[in-house]
This record gives C-alpha cells, sequence and structure tokens, in this order.
C-alpha cells in the first residue's frame, strides 16, 4: 500500500504515480482493480492516475485478465521501447555500455575493447559517440532517454559524483558525469561498480524483493555492493563495500592499498592468475606448462586447465575459494545478510568452488547467521554493472 504523504497536490499526484507505476513494474500485469486494492487509493483515483500514465506512454493495456465474477479485468503492463537508460561500466579491460528501455530489456549493448590506464577525455568522448551513434541510427530521441549511469571500479562521492579513487583505471579526482552530461545533454549519474551491481540484482536478478543482501564482485578487484533495509547502503563518506581490502591472510601479498594480505590479493582473478603464473615457473606440474609462453596464462586458461581434470588449476580456484569464504564469513557475522550474491567473472568458474565457499562460511560463521543466509552465483553475469548503472536513471521514475 503507498503511505500517505502530507503535502501540496502536485507532490502528492508524483507520488502517488511513481507508486503506481513501480507496482505495475514489480507486478509486471495488473489491473486498475488490483492497483486499487494494493494501493489503497479509490477506483477514481486509479483510472485517473493510469490514465495520466497511458497519455504520457509509460503504460498500455495488453488484454484482459482472469475474471473473478463478471467483466475480465484490463491489465496494464509497462510499455516497451518507449524510454531507456544507457549503462556503461569502464573497467581496466574495456567499456561495456548497454540501452535498456523502461521495462529493463537489453535493446542494444556493445563493448569497447580498450585497456587502461584511460584517459578521462578519450573516455568521454569514446562513451559518447557510441551512445549517440546508437541512439541517432535508431531514432531514438532526446525526450525518451531518461538518463546515463556510469559504473567505475573505485571510490565515487555521493555529493559531488566525482571519481575520488580509482586506483586500478589510475584516476583520483576526476569528473566523468558532467563532461558526459554536456555532450550527451542528458543527465549522467556516476556509481560504483559493485553498487550498481547491487542495484541490477535487486531490480532484475535474485535480489528482488530482499531488503538485506551483500552482492560482491571479484574480477580484477573486489568490491561489494550492501543492501540494507531495501535501500543502498553506503557509509558515513560513501565509501562502504570495499570488501577487497578485508584481510584474510596477515602474511600474504602486498596490496596497492599498503596493507598485506587483503582479499583482493588472495581471490581477484588477476591474483589467481599471476599465483598460477608463478607456480608454472617454479616448476608446477600442470596442464598449465602447454603454454609456451607462460605470460599467457589468464584466468580463463586456469578455468579451462580445471575443468580438465588438472588438479593443480582446480587446487588454484579453491585456494581463492577458500580465502573469499573467509571473507564472506566476516561479512555474515557483521552484516547477517538474508542473501550473498557473487559475479562478475566469479561466475565462469563458481560450480567449481562455491561449495568450498559455503563450506567455510558454515565452519567460520556464528551458527544463526551462516545457517539463515543464502550464498549464491549471478545468475545475470558479467553484465550486472552495465545493468545496474542503466537502471540508476530509472529507479527516480519509479520513486526509488
Amino acid at each position: 500500500m503507498i503511505k500517505s504523504r502530507a503535502g501540496n497536490n502536485k507532490f502528492l499526484k508524483k507520488y502517488n504515480q511513481t507508486g503506481v507505476l513501480d507496482l505495475i513494474r514489480i507486478n509486471k500485469a495488473v489491473s486498475r482493480v488490483e492497483l486499487s486494492g494494493l494501493t489503497g487509493l479509490s477506483p477514481t483515483a486509479i483510472g485517473s492516475i493510469t490514465s495520466d500514465l497511458m497519455e504520457n506512454g509509460y503504460i498500455r493495456e495488453m488484454g484482459a485478465g482472469r475474471s473473478k465474477g463478471g467483466r475480465r479485468p484490463v491489465l496494464l503492463e509497462l510499455k516497451p521501447h518507449s524510454f531507456y537508460s544507457a549503462g556503461v561500466d569502464i573497467d581496466v579491460d574495456g567499456i561495456r555500455i548497454v540501452l535498456i528501455d523502461i521495462t529493463g530489456e537489453t535493446v542494444w549493448e556493445n563493448f569497447l575493447d580498450i585497456c587502461s590506464p584511460f584517459d578521462v577525455n578519450t573516455v568521454v568522448s569514446n562513451i559518447g559517440k557510441e551512445i549517440a551513434r546508437f541512439v541517432g541510427s535508431h531514432g531514438i530521441e532526446n525526450t525518451k532517454m531518461l538518463g546515463v549511469g556510469v559504473s567505475v571500479p573505485g571510490m565515487v562521492s555521493g555529493e559531488t559524483g566525482e571519481i575520488v579513487l580509482a586506483p586500478n583505471l589510475g584516476w583520483e579526482n576526476e569528473d566523468i558525469g558532467k563532461p558526459l552530461a554536456d555532450l550527451l545533454h542528458i543527465p549522467v549519474s556516476v556509481e560504483n561498480e559493485a553498487m550498481a551491481s547491487a542495484i541490477c540484482e535487486n531490480w532484475l536478478g535474485t535480489c528482488q524483493g530482499i531488503n538485506n543482501f551483500v552482492c560482491i564482485n571479484i574480477k580484477t578487484g573486489v568490491g561489494a555492493g550492501i543492501f540494507t533495509g531495501g535501500k543502498p547502503y553506503k557509509g558515513a563518506s560513501g565509501c562502504a563495500g570495499e570488501v577487497g581490502h578485508i584481510v584474510v591472510a596477515e602474511n600474504g601479498p602486498k596490496c596497492g592499498c599498503g596493507n598485506y594480505g587483503c582479499l583482493e590479493t588472495m581471490a581477484s582473478t588477476g591474483c589467481i592468475a599471476e599465483n598460477a603464473r608463478r607456480l608454472v615457473r617454479q616448476g608446477m606440474v600442470s596442464k598449465l606448462n602447454d603454454y609456451s609462453n607462460v605470460d599467457d596464462i589468464g584466468i580463463e586458461q586456469v578455468i579451462t586447465a580445471a575443468r580438465a581434470g588438472d588438479e593443480a588449476s582446480r587446487n588454484i580456484l579453491l585456494e581463492s575459494a577458500r580465502y573469499m569464504g573467509i571473507a564472506v564469513s566476516n561479512i555474515v557475522n557483521t552484516l547477517n545478510p538474508d542473501k550473498v550474491i557473487i559475479g562478475k567473472e566469479f561466475v565462469k568458474y563458481a560450480d567449481l568452488v562455491m561449495d568450498c565457499i559455503t563450506g567455510v562460511v558454515k565452519c567460520k560463521a556464528l551458527k544463526p547467521s551462516a545457517s539463515s543466509v543464502d550464498i549464491s552465483a549471478s545468475v545475470i553475469g558479467e553484465k550486472t554493472s552495465a545493468l545496474g548503472a542503466a537502471i540508476i536513471p530509472l529507479k527516480a521514475l519509479f520513486g526509488r
């Protein structure tokens, strides 16, 4: 039910419209009678709101539903391809761009195969050209573009949207949002990549309807997006979720942050590959020895060898999983989430190591928290940050 709010009529109308639109999004197909029951608003008020939403192109009638006696109700749904938003995920190995419509459906995506270090101006130019090219070639008017979301592997100021620090990109105190907005003439929001993934999981993935969860991304780095009480939790200065810097091995390798044994040095895919290369150079017996150039060994090669029965490669992955299990145990003890979801490159080898992670959590986390948490791999995969970034401009439309 939509909570009543005091205020002027204009505010109340907008508040009720966004609430009704969100219910249509959540329920996929819903009648006006059902909306009246869900919101507590009168049938007359619902009729007026849905008429406005239909007139503005947000929703459409989709046919009749089941009758509970009397006339079959007309069902309403979001109108596909009516409004759009773009999402951009900037990472060390390239830039992923997606365009989604109001329903969350991906209508276009592209990957710019360029590697860091990135020049901010070049990145803005490349992103702007790609989005403008697609939008223009498909006749999408700027008024139909709700905005662009950009995700980066680093800390983002909640006040200014500036990138405070993105060490893997070589950026510090950089502003990508304003120049991109000036170039495209549409609003741009910037978010941490793990939080963008959490937003995606909450909107499109297995965390829909879950209020307390943690989304961990594993790739070149390790980070987390945290939801508490159904809302993103960013901490006092917007830096919450840097789980990659939980120390899991006191005498482990030195991390870029200056500490030793951070999770990022033990469980990121970059460090898994580096560990494999180091062991091959030390004479490890493995299928990885088939590569004439050790530097050609990356996470893909380790996973392929492990799937082919190479015990050494499997053990490398399992070792990283044990450290991930330690970190997840700490997260579970601290936050007591309903769900922990692990994504990005992790989905490529999740089936090989998930039992190890859950086993460590079961042993090391406190029983009440460990027994109630669900730990799983993302079903969406590597696109979560780009999709989550694209969802950010949509959220205001639905009062989120």
